[in-house]
C-alpha cells in the first residue's frame, strides 16, 4: 500500500496503488473509503488525521504522521458491514487503530439510490 500524509491540511490518505477506484464514499465526517468494482475496500482518506487518531493515543500527532515508515487498511467484509484496521508506523513505533464497523448498504450511492 501507499500513503501520503499532508502535514498542513492534516489529512492522511492510504492506498492500493495498482487498484482501479469505482466510487469513493464518505461514511463519516472526514472519513472518505475508495471501493473498487467489486465493493472492497481499496483506500481511506481521513482529513483532522492527528486529531481522530490522537483522541484513540496521543502520541499519534502530526509529528508522528509526517515521519511515517509504513501505512496501511486491513479489512474485512462480515455481513453487511466492512470491518477496518489501520496500521500505522512510525518512530519505532507501531499503532493499530480499528475502525468502527460500517454498513455497506447505508452508503449508496445518490444516483444509485434514484433509479
Amino acid at each position: 500500500m501507499k500513503y501520503d500524509y499532508d502535514d498542513e491540511n492534516d489529512i492522511l490518505v492510504i492506498y492500493e496503488h495498482n487498484e482501479d477506484v469505482k466510487e469513493s464514499l464518505e461514511v463519516s465526517e472526514g472519513i472518505v473509503l475508495d471501493l473498487d468494482s467489486d465493493d472492497g475496500v481499496v483506500g481511506i482518506e481521513i482529513m483532522d488525521a492527528s486529531e481522530f487518531f490522537g483522541s484513540f493515543n496521543p502520541e499519534i500527532n502530526k509529528s508522528f504522521l509526517s515521519e511515517l515508515n509504513s501505512a496501511r487498511i486491513e479489512y474485512k467484509s462480515f455481513r453487511n458491514q466492512w470491518m477496518l484496521l489501520v496500521v500505522l508506523q512510525s518512530k519505532g513505533k507501531q499503532f493499530s487503530q480499528p475502525m468502527p464497523p460500517l454498513r455497506k448498504t447505508e452508503f449508496a450511492s445518490p444516483i444509485l439510490a434514484h433509479n
